[in-house]
């Protein structure tokens, strides 16, 4: 069974730019059809940007740490989307994830930059909410 979403509902979370929950909706509707390349640039960096909660290491720990084309792949995909200094920032972490104080400064920067990654990050999908749709709602 295919999830639906109503219009309404998708543009009050577009309205009050509420990413977690764009967050769930749009890894729904990815599994179901394809979506823009923003779209899942938005689902791995809102991930790379939420895990400081447990540390910025896991997050590299949990992807293909062995596998560095991984990480730069998508810090490529940042770069196409304009989000260089982020880019920059997730190569950082993915060359330093090993080290504790190298992972902590990362974390806190993080954390110190969260309006403005908020901000980056509903950007890469300002203006695409007509591609989260269904035609039939």
């Amino acid at each position: 069974m295919l999830a639906r979403y109503a219009k309404f509902y998708i543009d009050r979370l577009y309205d009050t730019k509420d990413i977690s929950a764009l967050h769930g909706l749009i890894g729904v509707i990815s599994r179901q059809r394809r979506l823009p390349e923003q779209f899942s640039v938005f689902l791995r960096l809102w991930d790379w940007c939420c895990s400081t909660r447990s540390g910025i290491c896991q997050y590299y720990e949990c992807l293909s740490a062995d596998d560095p084309a991984e990480f730069e792949s998508f810090a490529g995909e940042l770069e196409r989307f304009g989000l260089r200094e982020l880019a920059e920032r997730y190569r950082f972490g993915a060359s330093t994830w090993r080290e504790p104080n190298k992972c902590g400064e990362l974390d806190r920067w993080i954390d110190d930059h969260w309006s403005e990654l908020k901000a980056a990050t509903f950007q890469l999908i300002a203006d695409k909410r007509d591609c989260l749709y269904d035609d039939q709602t």
